[in-house]
């Protein structure tokens, strides 16, 4: 048994355990990066692992970065450095008043037996796990238990039912063996000596067993959680039934966080441009003509703004939902964003977005607008409604399967649309292979369109958000 024969150094092990206390708060998502590792580290070598107050503090001004990282990394710190349950001395001592001491002849025949027991057992003093087990160094058994599970490699457990499996790793690299064997020899000739064995084998493997569920909270919960992400980033949005809102929800703010960092503001460098040579000469005026303070022309950029047009009738009212959701959870990016709905009628309810939570406001346009579809009558009443609005800074997003049940779809105004816009994108949560198909116009929308992308889960939504906001810049 390496860990306990060798005494290897807690300074390592806490060290490791230090780097997997980092990977578990990752999978708390709360973003530690490689140089708060390191400064996490540096806080733990100042304030050592003995106190563990003062390294909980040490650690959380390192790591925890806002109120909320703050609350995640207090409940996991406590998780996961569990303080150590004490444990009774083997030679624990009972006050006389508690239990009646036995009668002479029996403690004669007690102390007879202990003798023996102790006589069977000096074969196996001297091996340094028995030696720890029996003398209950909590110290030795730590060390040696986080060395063995280093060894197993605990920490690439991912399933709950590799437990034992684990368990069994980490006895046989402790050492186990020996006592196994012990155990076996006294079992049917000493059965007093083949119990205390089995008791302090089953305090190790309490102890082992302990370690492996720490490990799979740890790596593998961190990893189911993240498959659990991916597989809903995937699913159909229409298919995503209530019980998994509340994590939709947690990962698209996800998303619309990881977008607005990398899309938000950014210092640049502008060129001065044209010199400006009536303002420069007016401003020179105080300095006899001497130029101190020249003046540049500045062109006047349009801001851009994105125009949302949503087909909320059943086949797609879920989409639409969701496409709305991302958009407003992207208002310190996309701050120019109105919203139009439609399954006939359309309307403008930008405003319901303004004054009302987002889940509300689209409850409200869902009640309002929904219906039979008509893309026809949709685009003329933006037409009436906004088309004078448009222009080059103008993204228009549609959304909806472009089936308009036999109607006029008039192409002709989504053509002027895309002719007075910067672009048209046309987001279908059809499968593209179900494009032109029964009633759906999508291949004749295409035409009139900067782009047409088949879009149903949160992952492709992501990626056509992200190339919208790279393209307005």
């Amino acid at each position: 048994m390496a860990g306990v024969r060798d005494r290897a150094t807690p300074a390592a092990t806490s060290s490791d355990q230090l780097l997997a206390f980092v990977q578990y708060l990752r999978g708390k998502k709360i973003p530690v990066s490689p140089a708060d590792t390191l400064d996490a580290i540096e806080v733990a070598e100042l304030m050592g692992y003995e106190n563990r107050s003062l390294l909980k503090n040490g650690l959380a001004a390192a790591l925890a970065k806002s109120h909320h990282e703050l609350t995640v990394f207090e409940a996991a710190f406590d998780d996961y450095f569990q303080p150590t349950p004490e444990r009774p001395a083997a030679n624990a001592k009972h006050h006389s008043d508690e239990v009646d001491p036995p009668p002479p002849s029996e403690t004669s025949e007690q102390t007879r037996l202990g003798e023996d027991n102790d006589d069977l057992l000096d074969g196996l003093r001297g091996n340094a796990l028995f030696d720890a087990l029996e003398s209950q160094d909590e110290s030795a058994l730590s060390v040696a238990i986080e060395t063995a599970a280093a060894e197993a490699k605990v920490e690439e457990i991912s399933l709950f039912t590799q437990r034992g499996q684990y368990v069994r790793k980490i006895l046989d690299a402790l050492g186990d063996e020996a006592l196994r064997e012990a155990a076996i020899e006294f079992e049917q000739s000493e059965p007093a000596a083949f119990e205390a064995v089995q008791a302090l084998r089953e305090q190790l493997r309490e102890r082992v067993r302990d370690r492996v569920e720490r490990a799979y909270l740890i790596h593998a919960a961190a990893a189911t959680e993240d498959l659990l992400d991916e597989s809903l980033s995937k699913l159909k949005l229409g298919n995503i039934d209530h019980s998994q809102m509340a994590r939709l929800k947690r990962l698209m703010d996800r998303m619309a966080r990881k977008l607005a960092a990398r899309h938000g503001r950014r210092r640049r460098r502008y060129r001065r441009g044209k010199l400006h040579v009536g303002e420069t000469v007016r401003r020179a005026i105080p300095t006899d003509g001497i130029p101190f303070h020249p003046r540049w022309r500045k062109v006047e950029r349009k801001r851009p703004q994105i125009m949302a047009i949503c087909d909320v009738s059943g086949s797609v009212a879920a989409y639409a939902k969701f496409l709305l959701m991302f958009l407003y959870a992207l208002q310190d990016v996309l701050p120019r964003t109105r919203s139009f709905a439609f399954s006939a009628a359309l309307g403008e309810v930008s405003d319901l977005f303004a004054t009302l939570p987002v889940e509300q406001a689209i409850e409200r346009v869902n009640l309002k607008y929904g219906g039979a579809t008509d893309y026809g009558r949709a685009l003329q009443d933006f037409s009436e409604l906004a088309l004078a609005e448009v222009n080059r800074a103008t993204t228009v997003i549609i959304l909806g399967d472009a089936r308009n049940n036999q109607a006029d779809l008039r192409v002709d105004l989504l053509a002027e649309l895309k002719a007075r816009s910067k672009q048209v994108i046309w987001l279908n949560p059809e499968s593209a292979r179900l494009w032109g198909t029964g009633d759906s116009e999508m291949l004749l929308v295409k035409r009139h369109c900067h782009l047409a992308k088949e879009c149903n889960n949160l992952n492709q939504l992501e990626r056509i958000i992200d190339k919208l906001l790279s393209d307005r810049r």
